[in-house]
């Protein structure tokens, strides 16, 4: 028989991974990251790395390291609000996630690009929550209509509301962090509670090269001690905040999330920690980040470099540089999506994005899960044994006849054959009698349908009311500043 189960593409050898660890450490040494966070550092220093405080500069030693990754969890659970939409991340198969943090969106209705609202982010958790193959929540757009100090627990309030799946948050300071721990812990039933049942992760990215901001690392701290997944997402870019070489923005790349690890599990040891990372490359003629192919060389990279470290990962696919969707935002995201999946990561994320996830397009979304689709097909492969062979109905069927009229025909046809839910198989004709629309806007109106036909279950009203109440807390702390 043979069978494609979850896949594991490789570029490196076992070598190539050696090398780029023994680089890592070199660098986590000398020259070290950039922590301005007394807190962190004492951290650090007290794990038995060098801090220079005047700097805000710490050398990590590799035992330290090692320590590090010996203490963090093989697997992670990511539970939602319903437990159906549970999972666990143990490298048996890959899971998706929306893209994160747009300031844009094109219109539900006219599609037009503005900047993005609470009830756009409702409406995209909404369609998230519906989509099969959407089985994490990262919200994708950021609610511009509340002031910038408080978005982050407004965006996540709105997301838990919308969605019965897993929520993927972040936090700028670790009061911050603090107020988005005591939401999700009203909405399960406490602190001890959230640490069984992690309904939301921390997506904490650091600043490359080399370098925490100390409000995003002291969050990070407080979402390990609460014991909510982190997930520090390392962005640097070959050739601006990274060396131009691939090999060398997966040091830059590796250091960064050693280092995040490091803070976690010596400021909570056993934490929950994915081995998270996103970099890319920019366009020496505009100074643009942009989803390139070589985006996707670096995530099958990453990918090998988590089962090196033998840790939960969540690497980068399906992004885009094109303004709408278009045949760019295609082939685009297709380019970085495939090799992506084929890495076989536990997770990939940026699903429904625009111009390097500045913006957001719900029919993309629509689109997106449909190439999900057909990729998984790819990966499943097909089987080879006696009833797939078919030699019996070969020799029944024999020369000249058809198969339309057998059983096994009927038998196999919808497991064998996938069969998309909006692209067009018509013949020309039929297509122009029925309408003839093109992609975009059948998954317009797909969005539509769900937006009007799909209501997850909101979080209870008692519960929201107390969630009222820290909200109020919150903006009374925040806005005041």
């Amino acid at each position: 028989m043979t069978k494609m189960g979850r896949a594991s593409l490789n570029l490196l050898s076992r070598a190539d991974l050696d090398y780029i660890h023994d680089a890592t450490l070199e660098i986590l040494e000398n020259p070290g990251l950039e922590v301005p966070s007394k807190r962190a550092l004492a951290i650090l220093k007290k794990a038995g790395a060098d801090v220079d405080y005047e700097k805000n500069r710490v050398a990590i030693p590799s035992y330290v390291v090692e320590e590090a990754l010996n203490r963090a969890p093989k697997t992670v659970k990511y539970c939602g609000r319903n437990p159906k939409y549970d999972i666990l991340l143990e490298k048996r198969r890959t899971y998706f996630t929306t893209d994160g943090y747009g300031t844009f969106i094109r219109d539900f209705e006219t599609g037009e690009r503005r900047r993005s609202t609470r009830e756009d982010l409702g409406k995209w958790a909404v369609l998230a929550d519906y989509l099969p193959l959407i089985h994490v929540f990262w919200p994708s757009i950021t609610p511009t209509d509340v002031p910038e100090a408080v978005e982050g627990l407004h965006a996540l309030i709105v997301s838990l509301n919308n969605t019965e799946k897993h929520v993927e948050t972040d936090a700028y300071t670790a009061r911050g962090a603090q107020y988005e721990i005591e939401v999700a812990a009203t909405i399960v039933g406490g602190k001890k509670e959230l640490r069984k049942k992690p309904i939301i992760s921390a997506v904490q990215c650091p600043i490359a090269p080399l370098k925490f901001d100390s409000g995003l690392i002291e969050a990070s701290i407080e979402f390990a001690k609460a014991g909510v997944p982190v997930v520090p997402l390392a962005m640097p870019l070959a050739g601006e905040t990274a060396p131009v070489t691939l090999a060398g923005t997966l040091v830059v790349t590796n250091a960064e999330v050693l280092g995040s690890l490091v803070i976690s599990e010596f400021a909570s040891p056993g934490s929950p920690v994915l081995y998270g990372a996103c970099p890319g490359n920019i366009d020496f003629r505009t100074g643009v980040m942009v989803c390139s192919p070589e985006s996707g060389l670096l995530s099958v990279a990453l990918e090998q470099l988590a089962r090196y470290y033998d840790l939960p990962s969540e690497i980068c696919g399906g992004c885009s540089d094109s303004k709408v969707p278009d045949a760019q935002a295609a082939y685009e995201r297709t380019l970085t999506l495939v090799p992506a999946i084929l890495a076989g990561p536990d997770i990939v994320c940026g699903m429904g994005g625009l111009e390097a996830a500045k913006t957001m397009a719900p029919e993309l979304l629509i689109i997106d899960n449909e190439i999900l689709e057909g990729i998984l097909r790819l990966v499943r492969g097909f089987e080879v044994n006696d009833d797939s062979l078919a030699l019996d109905i070969i020799r029944r069927v024999g020369p000249g006849g058809h198969y339309l009229a057998e059983r096994h025909t009927l038998n196999h046809f919808l497991k064998e054959h996938w069969m998309p839910k909006i692209s067009d198989r018509r013949t020309y004709d039929s297509w122009k009698k029925a309408g003839a629309k093109d992609t975009l806007e059948v998954a317009r109106e797909k969005a539509k349908e769900i937006l009007a036909t799909h209501k997850p279950e909101p979080i209870p009203k008692d519960v929201q009311k107390e969630i009222s109440q820290i909200v109020k807390r919150y903006e009374k702390e925040f806005l005041k500043q």
